[in-house]
């Protein structure tokens, strides 16, 4: 059943949306007799008479009702709609749960379609928003309180999920040790940068592989000056590069950590780029640009017209995650003497580098406060684990997968993924691969291996997933960080403080602005030291002071 709030008028943005929801949450508290606002410590004995285990049926059947981002009709098995599919079937069928939803637009629409729901007071029961819609939500009273649901009613297969990486995936939509939401939690490990390099260019050069920042810088250079492509031209460059500046991976390399909220030695948590580390790095860019290591005309090419240059064979270097195979798939299906491979980032010193990983949240799903039966929420997440990754998963996952194609899942009406389910899959498949036995393998990770021997059985379209997945691969650098702790979490993960929102944009065109004329020479290096001063004053402390405060409650 839905609650309609009081009406307001339709305003977009999303300091007009939180005014709005501050007024229907007003409104509501004055009306007690409307509809109910359910207490937020409301006790789930109620549901329980109703369904009581994770996965069991309501006799009889409950409404709830949502919204849906489109993710293409190829999803979809023939004769399905986005509202009409497996999912709705299944919940209805086996949880007794009615799904429908006020609204499907295409997903680039979705946050400003939700925008306008949000301003109009008429809410769905269940609340797929982003993080500051849901900071809006919850600053307006307007969700209910999950502790005792999740407790109850969440399966040891959604409890495993959100205990990984010690509870992150819970910690941004905890409030005073009260849960109001539940998120699309994938873990951090696949943000992780390493830099790829043309092995096949190693090699004719005569080049060892990279064991130090040193022998990065070095085999730049060769690569830029000693013709690895053999044509007699010097038409090739070291590094890949391009105007959005992605030098995160090379700045690991002087301990520097961009755009990540860490913790200093005083315990305080800082924004890494402002700390000295990156003026070091900036440093040494400046002067590879100036020997002409980097292309020239990085500074006005977006990543998709760079990665030509990189697909025509004139850059051996990049730094970039573990997708990056895709970007150059084209390229080895041309040519198999092309062989990029993935190496960890490397240290200018003795101290070890370490990657920055980011916690990935993909959604936030919430109930609105006064639903009767808040751990609907739940159970719907407890069918979608089930039938992926469950042990109905043997059977039933290729149907809610449209049939193995890998596409399906995003019809679920709230979903969420084993964290850091890549790395583990890439480990059993390398074990597979030495030992010959694919008994122990996962599901995911038994199509992983048999993609691999497709493509060692001469189905280039798979080669990717060997640089993904197999023994030389980015998941199994990532493995390398993971079991030798290399790792740097941004220690904000939260939704974007006051002063963010109305700064980032600023700070970030100054960085931007300013990293770009250090590394064409057009500013000194010391021009960083002027950065930081102005970063600091134009809201950067401030934001900092913001950071601190969330990160301490």
């Amino acid at each position: 059943m839905k609650k309609k709030l009081k009406a307001l008028p339709v305003l977009a943005t999303a300091i007009v949306v939180s005014l709005a929801l501050s007024a229907c949450s007003s409104g509501n508290n004055s009306n007690s007799g409307n509809g109910g606002a359910t207490n937020a410590t409301a006790k789930p004995e109620n549901a329980a008479a109703a369904a009581a285990g994770p996965l069991t049926k309501y006799d009889p059947p409950i409404k709830l009702s949502s919204t849906m981002a489109e993710t293409g009709k190829e999803t979809l098995a023939e004769g399905d709609t986005f509202a009409n599919n497996i999912w709705t079937r299944g919940y209805e069928n086996e949880l007794g749960i009615k799904v429908s939803y006020d609204w499907i637009v295409p997903g680039a629409n979705y946050d400003e379609k939700m925008n306008v729901t949000m301003a109009s007071g008429d809410l769905p029961d269940l609340l797929k928003v982003n993080m500051v819609q849901f900071e809006q939500l919850h600053e307006a009273d307007m969700l209910e309180d999950l502790t005792p649901y999740f407790e109850q009613y969440a399966s040891d297969l959604v409890k495993g999920y959100y205990a990984e990486e010690d509870g992150a995936g819970l910690k941004p939509v905890t409030k005073d040790g009260k849960l109001y939401a539940l998120t699309s939690f994938g873990g951090s490990l696949d943000s992780s940068d390493m830099i790829w390099i043309r092995k096949d260019w190693l090699d004719k050069l005569g080049l060892a592989e990279p064991t130090s920042m040193q022998d990065i810088i070095k085999i730049a250079e060769d690569f830029t000056f000693n013709d690895p492509d053999g044509n007699g031209k010097k038409d090739t460059f070291g590094i890949f590069m391009n105007k959005d500046l992605p030098i995160n991976g090379f700045l690991l390399g002087y301990h520097a950590y961009l755009e990540t909220w860490i913790k200093n030695s005083d315990g305080e948590i800082v924004n890494g780029t402002v700390q000295p580390e990156v003026k070091t790095g900036l440093a040494e860019l400046q002067r590879l640009y100036k020997e002409g290591v980097l292309d020239p005309e990085f500074g006005v090419k977006e990543f998709a017209k760079a990665m030509e240059d990189v697909n025509a064979g004139k850059i051996g270097m990049m730094f970039m995650p573990q997708w990056a195979p895709f970007q150059v798939m084209n390229m080895f299906k041309k040519d198999q003497t092309v062989n990029w491979v993935p190496y960890p980032v490397q240290s200018i010193d003795s101290e070890p580098a370490k990657t920055q990983n980011h916690l990935g949240i993909g959604g936030v799903f919430a109930i609105r406060k006064g639903y009767e039966h808040p751990e609907a929420l739940i159970k719907l997440l407890n069918f979608q684990a089930e039938k992926m990754f469950g042990e109905s998963a043997a059977k039933e996952r290729a149907a809610y997968l449209n049939g193995e194609t890998g596409l399906g899942f995003q019809n679920a009406t709230v979903s969420n993924l084993p964290p850091n389910k890549n790395v583990k899959a890439q480990d059993e498949v390398e074990k597979a691969i030495e030992s010959k036995d694919t008994s122990n393998m996962g599901l995911e990770a038994g199509l992983f291996y048999q993609d691999i021997m497709d493509y060692r059985g001469g189905n280039l379209d798979k080669w990717n997933m060997e640089r993904i997945f197999g023994p030389l691969s980015s998941q199994g650098i990532i493995k390398h960080y993971r079991d030798n702790n290399l790792i740097v979490m941004n220690q904000f993960i939260y939704a974007p403080t006051k002063t963010m929102n109305s700064k980032s944009a600023t700070l970030d065109k100054l960085r931007a602005e300013t990293f770009l004329k250090i590394i064409y020479g057009n500013l000194p290096v010391d021009a960083f030291d002027k950065f930081v001063t102005d970063w600091k004053k134009l809201g950067g402390d401030q934001i900092t002071q913001e950071v601190n405060e969330v990160v301490g409650k």
